[in-house]
């Protein structure tokens, strides 16, 4: 006799006000109040705060989640390995190096990924959907903000809200994949694409060469994936709309920044060789790697030991980061935690993949290409978390009825 076919539980209310506080506190990062003005013993990093309330919702909402693991879950096991490891290498650590602010970062991506795990479990698809929508909403406000001249660099590239060009670029390409994914979702209405031009004006604008091709590699990701798919009967409308609307935005905004760009991407780069002393900053790394094979030199050991200045803390590359201060074992870990998500999002047959799976993987792999050109550890969080997303997912009990789409991301909602 054929055992009953597992479908997911039956739909209920969903997260709600809990996605929204997430998502703030994803996206503020290390925001201190001091930026403001303001001076809080205790709360000047806005980080205490909102995980106390996001702990304090989990709580209120814990009936709702439910016991059961969700489908996917262990690819959370070696993440959380890598990042306890982390945490231990500071025992092995140079006596010089400051390592209290690395190992809080390191406990606040643990913290932030177990929140979406919870949640994930509670209504993946919803909790996806929604966060897509604010970080498209966040695209629009750091846009508008950064046009208007508010939080510009010194050197003129673009930023805004008290972030730096790196994390103007990403929240840009993101607001590019997220209309992509809004297009697709809404059964291809055009008006979706309109942002794209506009937001790759503000990523070109922003000046991130490493940002700028970390879309290049997720570009050739998404081909090879949908190459099977791709239909030119179907391309040829939005391409064309997009190639328009490209050349309007080129023609009546280009020449504000197209001296910067020819001097930033030309000049700079191609015709000097410029790379932001990413070559030292990878040199050394693999020079500690090579000096320090299976346990590296400990998390701030890079910074301990190679003295390079307050500017050049950190490797900017997560690969050769782990690899040279943590070593062969720290290498194996991520590695590992890689593979293990990529496990569990391929688990979930092709035709069964939800559209907020699929946008969210290719969020991560964004996220995870610029983690090879800039950014720490805690950057690397939203990279964690968003393909954490596409590959966990509530798990199916028997008997009950699949899910009802939801026509819109804030309806139903808990807290």
């Amino acid at each position: 006799m054929t055992p009953p076919a597992l479908t997911a539980p039956a739909e209920g209310p969903h997260p709600g006000g809990v996605v929204v506080l997430a998502f703030i506190a994803t996206l503020a990062g290390r925001f201190v109040l001091t930026r403001l003005g303001l001076e809080v013993p205790i709360l000047n990093d806005v980080r205490v705060l909102l995980y106390l309330c996001l702990i304090l919702c989990l709580l209120l909402e814990s009936h709702r989640i439910g016991r059961t693991a969700a489908a996917g879950g262990y690819c959370l096991l070696p993440i959380f390995g890598l990042l306890g490891y982390q945490i231990l290498s500071a025992s092995w650590a140079p006596s010089n190096a400051v390592t209290g602010p690395m190992i809080g970062d390191l406990a606040a991506t643990a913290f932030l990924i177990m929140v979406y795990y919870f949640l994930a479990r509670w209504d993946r698809d919803h909790v996806t959907r929604m966060t897509l929508h604010l970080f498209h909403i966040a695209a629009w406000v750091y846009f508008l903000a950064a046009a208007s001249g508010r939080g510009h660099a010194s050197n003129g590239r673009w930023a805004a809200l008290g972030g730096g060009p790196n994390v103007f670029v990403r929240v840009m390409i993101l607001g590019c994949i997220t209309s992509l994914y809004l297009y697709a979702r809404s059964g291809q209405k055009l008006y979706w694409l309109a942002p794209i031009p506009a937001f790759l004006f503000g990523a070109l604008a922003s000046g991130s060469r490493g940002g700028m091709a970390a879309l290049g590699i997720t570009a050739v990701v998404a081909v090879l994936a949908i190459r099977p798919s791709l239909r030119w009967n179907k391309i040829a409308k939005p391409l064309g709309f997009l190639v328009v609307l490209s050349i309007m935005v080129a023609l009546t905004a280009g020449p504000v920044i197209a001296d910067f760009v020819q001097t930033r991407f030309v000049e700079a780069t191609v015709g000097q060789g410029y790379t932001s002393d990413r070559d030292v900053l990878f040199s050394w790394a693999l020079r500690l790697f090579w000096q320090r094979p299976l346990l590296g030199t400990g998390i701030n050991g890079f910074h301990a030991i190679a003295n390079l200045g307050e500017g050049e803390r950190y490797v900017h590359n997560l690969p050769l980061s782990v690899a040279a201060e943590g070593g062969f074992v720290g290498l194996s870990l991520l590695g590992l935690a890689w593979f293990g998500l990529w496990h569990a999002y391929i688990r979930t047959p092709r035709a069964e993949r939800s559209l907020e799976a699929r946008a969210s993987a290719y969020c991560g792999i964004y996220i995870g290409g610029t983690s090879l050109f800039s950014g720490d550890y805690f950057d690397a969080r939203i990279m964690w978390i968003m393909l954490v997303l596409a590959a966990v997912r509530p798990a199916r009990r028997r008997g009950a009825r699949a899910p009802a789409d939801v026509s819109h991301p804030w309806s139903r909602v808990s807290t």
